[in-house]
């Protein structure tokens, strides 16, 4: 009986593998050089998961099957719109690389947009993203929100809060 319950798992879960398999557009030009994939499928990163890819974000881990879900469930569900990234920049070291930017969101409920920060470090592994781990303070757009903290200016360097910024919180252990 459990065999027959461990076929029928092993047999969706290779309909699922096969189903985002053939989801993923051609790649023409295959590379664990992140100096040269960055500029070819940087940008939609989302789309070249390599099968074993795992991601590690403040509240959690996710792989491609579990971020297949989340993006269904947010797109039922949304609470933020508007989303824009820029002022990105990279380092590149042979199959990782880091990127920082700044991002800004609007809440659906109330039309408030944050303004924030986010470093990422990824992995290449056979050409695509097999290791994406992201660090992001959420206090900041909690604070902004409460008019306590200050907004960046777009000139200035992606730290994780804004250079105007007056207050400090005691460290968190």
């Amino acid at each position: 009986m459990h065999m027959k319950f461990l076929r029928i798992g092993m047999l969706a879960l290779g309909v699922v593998s096969v189903a985002i398999a053939a989801e993923t557009p051609k790649m023409d030009v295959i590379t664990n050089d992140t100096s040269e994939w960055i500029p070819l499928y940087g940008e939609e990163w989302f789309n070249y998961f390599h099968p074993d890819w795992m991601g590690y974000f403040p509240g959690g881990k996710n792989n491609a099957y579990h971020d297949k879900w989340v993006q269904a469930q947010w797109a039922k569900h949304p609470i933020t719109k508007d989303w824009t990234i820029f002022n990105k920049s990279h380092v590149f070291d042979g199959e990782w690389f880091a990127v920082e930017w700044f991002y800004q969101a609007t809440y659906l409920a109330d039309g408030f947009t944050e303004w924030e920060t986010t470093l990422g470090i990824g992995k290449l592994k056979e050409g695509k993203l097999v290791l994406w781990i992201e660090y992001f303070d959420d206090n900041v757009g909690k604070l902004q929100k409460l008019g306590l903290m200050p907004f960046p200016s777009k000139e200035e360097p992606v730290f994780p809060w804004p250079e105007k910024a007056k207050i400090n919180l005691p460290y968190r252990p």
